[in-house]
């Protein structure tokens, strides 16, 4: 914690270092923007549910009354912004497996401040859940974490995530600028069986500096810093340091080019046999993107070079972006070469249709990615969903979702699934409750552990209200 400390400490001294600059701009740009305001919400969900843990030996079917309680805070301003939410789930009964009456405990803060010349934010974030309660397909509240393959684990117990960030940013109109930013994060599990739900801790900062020789040409020299440590059975501790320069140009007005080169260090020390041991990893690392402005959207092309303790991973991607008359198409196509030397295709799709009385998106990904805990996935990801609007007052929603963690080249991993299908009836009683109705199917499966499938039924009575004190 004392690496969070840290973070939240340089966030003061910053905003004494910009106060002086942004108070000077408030005082002439006349009188606030935006102010308070308050968001208080309720959800109460009656629910039935066979094979709750998604166990493959058929587990325990659950009727359960969750009842989710959640404020908000905004305050906005000329020039900055303060945000606060919390919730969690109040359960008026156990499901199986265990869980904390109150569950799924949520609470986040941040503050954003823009200067005439410079840039402050930072926040913090912390959740307690059950880990047999959690939803790979939910909002994604850390959803700027890296891929963790325990995201599908089943098991009983909790999980607590901690989570600090900080950014300050200065130069913003000079021609020699400078960007600081650091992050905490804590994940710890208690009450778990698993012994891949170990605890980890990782603290990250990087520097940027730079340089604008001309309104074509910028140039940037960025250093970062990595700790990460794991009460895993090595008791692994890694620290990943990197020099990187970059180039962005403008070839022409519709043409950009950006260019970064970098050398990484990786050193990792590990208690094997009862011995500590240290082994250190160098290799160079970089990315080349080109752009183009179309008259409608934009073509590009990218390729990267990434390094892990594992090996290197080289990506090459084609992509297009495209404006449609009632939405948007994205479209990235390409081929990943993992620590194995094995070709795999990667790519994306987004794509969004607006009709007059339903909105159709779909979307599906595929990457070839080392996560949170150095081990090299081949993640795809894919989602589809329909909203039809019947009246003024209801309207139906019809949702699919799959995510695949499957080992791509470096240690041992359990190919894991997940998918479900969601259909809901919703409808507004009054101008403040909504009333909702819908039922759900889930699917999981594991290599070595079997697959399950789940249905669920549920009723929920909802409502948000709004104040401006």
């Amino acid at each position: 914690m004392r690496r969070a400390q840290c973070l939240i400490g340089a966030g003061c001294l910053s905003v004494l270092f910009l106060g002086t600059a942004p108070i000077r701009a408030q005082q002439d740009g006349g009188p606030e923007e935006g102010g308070p305001v308050l968001t208080f919400g309720i959800s109460s969900t009656l629910s039935a549910t066979d094979n709750y843990n998604l166990d493959p030996n058929n587990g325990e079917s659950a009727t359960l009354f969750d009842s989710r309680l959640s404020f908000g805070y905004v305050n906005r301003r000329a020039n900055d912004a303060l945000s606060l939410d919390l919730s969690g789930v109040l359960r008026a009964n156990e499901p199986p497996g265990g869980s904390n009456t109150f569950d799924d405990r949520r609470a986040r803060i941040g503050y954003e401040r823009q200067g005439v010349n410079s840039a402050l934010s930072f926040g913090a974030d912390y959740s307690l859940s059950s880990v047999a309660a959690r939803d790979p397909f939910d909002d994604g509240f850390f959803d700027d974490d890296l891929p963790d393959e325990t995201d599908f684990s089943r098991d009983r117990g909790d999980e607590k995530r901690i989570s600090a960030r900080f950014g300050f940013e200065t130069g913003l109109n000079d021609p020699i600028g400078f960007i600081l930013e650091g992050r905490y994060q804590e994940r710890s599990f208690t009450g778990t069986t698993d012994p891949d739900l170990y605890d980890t801790e990782t603290f990250s900062v990087s520097g940027t500096t730079r340089f604008t020789l001309s309104p074509l040409t910028q140039t940037r020299l960025v250093l970062r810093y990595e700790d990460y440590s794991a009460a895993d059975g090595p008791r692994t501790d890694r620290r990943t340091s990197s020099v990187n320069l970059g180039l962005t140009q403008a070839l022409s007005k519709v043409d950009t080019l950006d260019v970064l080169i970098g050398f990484q260090k990786i050193e990792t020390d590990e208690t094997i046999g009862g011995l500590r041991r240290s082994d250190t990893d160098t290799g160079l690392t970089g990315s080349v993107a080109f752009t183009r402005e179309l008259a409608r959207g934009t073509l590009g092309t990218t390729f990267d070079l990434s390094e892990s303790v594992n090996g290197t991973t080289a990506t090459w991607l084609v992509s297009r972006a495209l404006p449609l008359p009632r939405g948007a198409i994205e479209v990235s196509l390409g081929a990943a070469s993992d620590v194995s030397d094995t070709i795999r295709p990667v790519g994306s799709v987004e794509f969004t249709h607006q009709m007059k009385r339903s909105t159709l998106t779909a979307s599906l990904e595929r990457q070839v990615q080392t996560s949170s805990r150095s081990n090299e996935l081949r993640i795809t990801q894919a989602s589809l969903g329909y909203t039809y609007e019947i009246n003024s007052l209801s309207d139906l929603e019809f949702s699919a979702n799959f995510a695949e963690f499957a080992r791509a080249g470096g240690p041992a991993v359990n190919d894991t699934t997940r998918a479900d299908l969601r259909a809901a009836y919703h409808r507004d009683l009054t101008r403040n409750w909504q009333f909702s109705t819908g039922y759900e199917y889930r699917v999981r499966d594991e290599d070595g552990v079997g697959s399950a499938t789940s249905n669920r039924v549920f009723l929920t009575l909802e409502r948000d209200f709004v104040l401006r004190p």
